[in-house]
């Protein structure tokens, strides 16, 4: 399937944010090509509310074994909320210039306004 204009902006984002946080990621082309960027109209997420985002799909390479993450985009921002693992999230913290400075782990077992 052809990946819309606004698809390839949100995956653009995306590999940007996980470039400068230095996330590791598939980056060959066949990696690149893979990833693929889906709607979500006004999902509750993980931090309690709900919003529509785009979700990112990308490999990493994991002992050898590719291990699928997701990125989640909110739709409005256009901004990189977080990255989803198999265990919970990575919140994307942002400075005051909007460009990501860290990542905050987010654990589906505890509330979110806990963490």
């Amino acid at each position: 399937m052809k990946k819309t204009e606004k698809r390839q902006q949100v995956i653009k984002a995306t590999l940007k944010v996980l470039d400068q946080l230095k996330f590791q990621y598939g980056n060959t082309p066949e990696h690149i090509d893979f990833i693929d960027a889906i709607f979500y109209e006004k999902q509750k997420m993980y931090d309690g509310k709900e919003w529509s985002h785009y979700s990112v799909d990308f490999f990493h390479d994991v002992f050898g074994i590719p291990t699928p993450y997701y990125a989640v985009v909110d739709a409005e921002t256009m901004k990189v909320k977080g990255i989803h693992v198999d265990h919970g999230v990575f919140e994307i913290i942002y400075d005051k210039q909007d460009k990501p400075v860290k990542m905050k782990f987010i654990s589906p077992s505890f509330p979110y306004d806990k963490q």
